[in-house]
């Protein structure tokens, strides 16, 4: 940063074009007006986390987390801003601002949709003159229509659900990366669901996010399966039926990079697992429970009928190991 300023000072247009700082005032001045939405944000944020400055790369930032729908493209946005916002004290850790941050876009949006709403009913309602003599002076009963055919009720409901979801979860456990074709699957996707679940991700939210948290190939695998063209796009975390397991991460996701490398290396391990010296029974159960599970994970891959054939048989042999599962299957 002192860099930075010391180029503004004598003048090095060449450095500041290729090391733009985005907290610079300099570089991105307040030339417009900013939006009422971000003078909200802006008085809560400098307020509760103690910000200094920000600048017009805030704003635009801002202004694109805001109306942005995805959430990997949200996030980015906000993490755009953070960078280019300035602190009177050391601040929290960004990942957790721009969990903050993402909760107070979806309440302000909540907000919105109510005072939306509340005009729109205040305008379209029907006004009666109560001094015209034509008027039944009886008592009359409006019965009011059901909530469940009424827009702007429905409105309110779901902008009311999507801010207690968010207010609900939380960043406390950090989750896990899958790296590369090495790492155990099954073993990531375990330790993911454990601390999504410390967390209170629904799985609506674990299928948003899961794409952060993987890289090399696996990312690459994700963008390609949830992309438009894709022949089977995933579009869910796990399936409820058979008929989902195309379309869901979890199963497409064991099946993907469960490679023969690493089936190989669980049966050898089941083989030649045994208790060992200084080891109780409940860690050595707890290891064959493990293994077990990638066998099962590779039956739970096969055809419906081929996998409870597989399973049928298997449970009659003594020793039954991933080999004689693959050998069967084929």
């Amino acid at each position: 940063m002192e860099e930075h300023f010391a180029a503004h000072n004598r003048n090095d247009l060449d450095f500041i074009e290729l090391n733009p700082l985005p907290s610079c005032l300099i570089c991105f001045p307040l030339e417009e007006q900013s939006s009422k939405q971000f003078q909200d944000f802006w008085n809560w944020f400098l307020n509760k986390y103690l910000a200094k400055t920000y600048t017009a790369y805030t704003i635009y930032y801002f202004d694109q987390a805001y109306f942005e729908n995805d959430f990997e493209e949200r996030n980015n946005s906000i993490n755009q801003l953070l960078y280019s916002a300035t602190f009177k004290q050391q601040p929290p850790d960004f990942e957790y601002l721009n969990h903050q941050i993402h909760i107070w876009i979806v309440a302000h949006q909540a907000t919105e949709t109510l005072f939306e709403t509340k005009e729109e009913s205040y305008q379209t309602a029907p006004v009666f003159n109560l001094l015209s003599s034509k008027s039944d002076s009886s008592t009359q009963t409006v019965t009011p229509e059901p909530m469940a055919n009424d827009p702007m009720q429905a409105n309110i409901l779901a902008a009311l659900q999507s801010i207690q979801i968010a207010l609900g979860r939380r960043n406390n456990t950090p989750l896990p990366l899958f790296r590369d074709n090495t790492q155990d699957p099954i073993e990531w996707l375990d330790d993911f669901e454990r601390a999504a679940t410390a967390n209170q991700y629904d799985e609506k939210y674990k299928f948003q996010i899961v794409g952060g948290y993987l890289q090399g190939s696996s990312a690459t695998w994700f963008s390609q399966e949830t992309n438009a063209n894709a022949q089977h796009k995933i579009i869910r975390w796990t399936p409820i039926n058979a008929e989902e397991e195309n379309t869901s991460f979890t199963t497409q996701f064991e099946a993907k990079f469960r490679t023969p490398i690493l089936i190989s290396k669980w049966c050898m391990e089941l083989e030649r697992r045994t208790q060992g010296p200084g080891k109780v029974v409940t860690e050595y159960a707890k290891a064959i429970r493990k293994l077990i599970k990638c066998i099962y994970s590779f039956t739970k891959g096969l055809r419906t009928n081929l996998s409870y054939a597989l399973w049928s048989f298997l449970a009659l042999k003594d020793n039954p190991t991933i080999d004689m599962a693959i050998e069967l299957a084929q």
